[in-house]
């Protein structure tokens, strides 16, 4: 469809501004705390030392804890961090967090790191979405609202962009192969395949395949959703003799190829993938595929009940809202059929296939821990089609309106009314940032720590995990004590002679035990007042009196 292109430039520009500017904000709202984004540092610039925590009693900085954080060699050292990651996660995340380390944040450990890697990708799958709608529906305010309901004032989106993991490159892999899929489809009615189109699905197959495990599940659904459907329209144009001389065959053998190609390549880039595919997480995921307890219905269940959660929060009944989802994709979807459109009824269906396809599947082979983050993807993109699907539903009632005038006067009122829904629920769903899961610790009061971090920190006993790392950059003096009260623990407890107060950070059932320690070591009295919480290990102000 034509469309205004100052109109669209204008709408476009706008769109990217208001994304730059939401995504600016609740990245400046972050607080590290889920342990698998300390990791994300531990996996692409740690290897250069210790964790901080292994030097017990020894007295350090802030800086010193940042030290593990940033890259500080001369080498950016990709092989190092690909050895580490043997038998955890494919490396191009971890690699380009690495280089950005390196030659933006030498010497950092900020959250910005990650959170500009993200923006990276979140600006391409602004843009990209974007012009898919305008050129769907060629309506350049439209597909800008759409996008900023979808992707931008949106928790889910927010999620994903706010996560220092791989999850925003992970949307972008998953959207650019269905867009490869398409493409494909569109390009049916050419007597010759495009080399562009396989050179296109390589670049984005050994990205997505060096991203996440789980983007081979997603590749193969979605490889296997289009090749079904090519394979149908071959035997139903040529029949079963003529089936292998047809152009619908010819490219689904060509897409194997390309997959082959690109695997060969992972694998001549990050040799180690063989290992988690014969006894890491693909052995694990198999295992659970043979096991068919009734568990795995709630597991499936809770995938969709997720998916209308992430729509409409979780204040109406799940069903319902998957009703409304579904309801509104599968109405557009006829009435692109009665239009003719046939094509694109037949991108949103194998688009919708696809990732529901890949929801059921990690649903069912999702270990004891249930975790959506592995869903988000999917989600983004079930959502574009609802937004598609609810933009040609509401085309369709006002043709019905002979008035031109009249018409566009409740085409305008219906886009408003859906729209503020929308925007409710996604604000009342993001809450403030409450709801915007690993953006914030509501237990954790920041303004707090700040406010003490010139007096000494002491972490006592088992550091339960990563969780706390971020909050210890802050300190001005901190020291890991052991539990042992050996020597060296009782010498760094002589560092506290002089002072007045001390942050302590400790499981509960330690206070008594370090009030204790410290008074029978420095012949002191100790007070611990409760300050705050940081995820499972709780800190107290300690106030020394003779």
């Amino acid at each position: 469809m034509k469309t205004n292109r100052k109109q669209s430039l204008l709408a476009l520009t706008i769109l990217v501004v208001v994304g730059i500017v939401f995504f600016l904000y609740w990245g400046n709202q972050k607080e590290v705390w889920f342990c698998d984004e300390i990791y994300t540092y531990e996996s692409s610039n740690g290897f250069e030392q210790q964790w901080p925590a292994t030097y017990t009693n020894i007295w350090m900085t802030g800086e010193d804890v940042e030290d593990f954080f940033s890259a500080d060699s001369d080498s950016l050292s990709l092989k190092a961090i690909s050895d580490r990651l043997y038998n955890d996660h494919v490396p191009l995340y971890f690699w380009l967090f690495r280089i950005l380390s390196f030659f933006l944040f030498k010497g950092s450990g900020t959250i910005w790191i990650g959170l500009t890697l993200n923006l990276f990708f979140y600006l391409m799958i602004l843009v990209v979405g974007y012009k898919v709608f305008e050129r769907l529906t060629g309506k350049p305010i439209m597909s800008a609202v759409a996008m900023v309901l979808t992707s931008v004032v949106n928790r889910l989106m927010l999620q994903q962009a706010t996560t220092l993991r791989m999850y925003m490159m992970l949307l972008w892999a998953e959207m650019f192969l269905i867009l490869g899929g398409l493409w494909i489809l569109k390009s049916l009615n050419k007597k010759k395949m495009s080399i562009w189109i396989f050179a296109y699905l390589y670049m984005v197959s050994v990205i997505g395949l060096l991203t996440h495990y789980h983007y081979w599940v997603f590749y193969a659904v979605t490889a296997a959703s289009f090749c079904i459907w090519l394979i149908i329209l071959g035997l139903k144009a040529s029949g079963v003799k003529g089936f292998w001389k047809a152009k619908e065959f010819r490219y689904v053998l060509a897409w194997i190829g390309n997959f082959v190609a690109a695997l060969m390549t992972t694998i001549v880039l990050f040799p180690y993938c063989r290992w988690n595919l014969n006894r890491g997480k693909g052995q694990t995921a198999l295992h659970s595929m043979f096991d068919f307890s009734a568990k795995k219905s709630e597991q499936i269940i809770w995938g969709f009940e997720r998916l209308s959660a992430t729509f409409w929060g979780e204040r109406i009944p799940y069903m319902f809202g998957l009703f409304i989802i579904f309801a509104c994709i599968i109405g557009g979807a006829m009435i692109l059929y009665k239009q003719n459109a046939k094509k694109k009824v037949l991108g949103v269906i194998l688009t919708v296939v696809s990732c529901l396809g890949y929801q059921v599947i990690v649903c069912f082979t999702m270990p004891d821990v249930w975790e959506e983050r592995y869903l988000w993807g999917g989600f983004s993109i079930i959502a574009w089609c609802f937004a598609y699907c609810t933009i040609v539903l509401i085309e369709f009632i006002c043709s019905l309106i002979k008035t031109d005038k009249t018409r566009k006067i409740c085409s305008n009122l219906i886009c408003l009314l859906l729209s503020a829904v929308v925007l409710f629920c996604q604000v009342s769903i993001i809450d403030n940032g409450k709801g915007i899961v690993y953006l914030i610790n509501e237990e954790k009061n920041v303004v707090l720590l700040e406010e003490n971090k010139d007096i000494p920190w002491v972490v006592y006993g088992p550091t339960g995990g990563v969780y706390s790392y971020y909050d210890w950059l802050m300190a001005e003096k901190i020291c890991f004590m052991s539990e042992d009260q050996s020597d060296e623990s009782v010498t760094a407890l002589l560092e506290l002679q002089d002072e007045e107060k001390f942050i302590l950070y400790c499981f509960e059932e330690y206070v008594p035990i370090v009030t204790e320690l410290f008074e029978n070591k420095l012949n002191i009295n100790i007070t611990c007042e409760y300050l705050t919480q940081s995820t499972n290990l709780k800190v107290y102000v300690c106030t020394i009196t003779e």
